[in-house]
């Protein structure tokens, strides 16, 4: 019994070893800096303009709503 308890701390181990070493999730070029006052859009200020591309190819810009009442933008992360 005590063998086998053995081989199999033996095997189990190095497989949790090698689960450690994988690459952590996170941005492929390196940290950013945190944004600066200078950075933030002010709370009440109109947003910095901006193109995003959609799901079906367009760009969209965020100037393209100018004048509708309410624009919501949701940032979907895309994994789990």
């Amino acid at each position: 019994m005590r063998e086998l308890l053995i081989v199999s701390l033996l095997l189990i181990f190095p497989g949790l070893l090698v689960g450690q070493r994988r690459p952590a999730l996170g941005p492929v070029d390196g940290p950013t800096d945190p944004p600066t006052d200078l950075d933030r859009v002010k709370v009440g200020a109109p947003a910095p303009d901006f193109t995003l591309e959609s799901l079906d190819g367009r760009y969209i810009t965020l100037s393209g709503f100018r004048g509708q009442k309410n624009v919501v933008l949701v940032f979907y992360r895309g994994y789990w």
